[in-house]
């Protein structure tokens, strides 16, 4: 009967104690002068629909596209997860079915997939826009729409 009581108090205390070691863990893993501000954590695209990864060798590509003044991106689809970040100005997406967003510098969004949408420039200054396609080697990560 010892037993089993020192056994479930030892196990009540490993319980307590690893969750505190494992965040103390984490944020010794940080160094002094360091810190982490979340952008974006998300299993779903802005649109709601599950973010669906492709088979085969995964492949990171990663763009910053400039869109000028009156500017906009042709309207394309992505058969692939793309994550947007706004780095400078403000965008206008576009996207099949849905109302128009305005993201400013300092947003980001998971893009919709296989979905035809337009990125444009309302504004008299450009737009810089940091673009992250998680494909699979040889994949296309844009298909121009007609």
């Amino acid at each position: 009967m010892k037993t089993i009581i020192k056994l479930s108090a030892l196990t009540l205390g490993l319980a307590i104690a690893l969750p505190i070691t494992a965040a103390l863990a984490q944020d010794d893993a940080l160094p002094a002068g360091f810190e982490a501000e979340p952008v974006l954590r998300t299993t779903t695209t802005r649109d709601g629909d599950p973010i669906v990864w492709p088979q085969g060798t995964a492949e990171i590509v990663s763009v910053i596209g400039t869109i000028e003044p009156g500017g906009r991106t042709p309207l394309h689809q992505h058969p692939v997860p793309v994550y947007v970040y706004i780095l400078e100005g403000e965008v206008e997406l576009r996207t099949e079915g849905g109302d128009p967003h305005v993201y400013g510098a300092g947003e980001a969004y998971i893009e919709a997939l296989n979905r035809d949408h337009q990125l444009f420039n309302r504004t008299d200054s450009d737009a810089k826009v940091l673009v992250v396609f998680t494909a699979a080697e040889d994949q296309p990560t844009t298909v121009t729409s007609q």
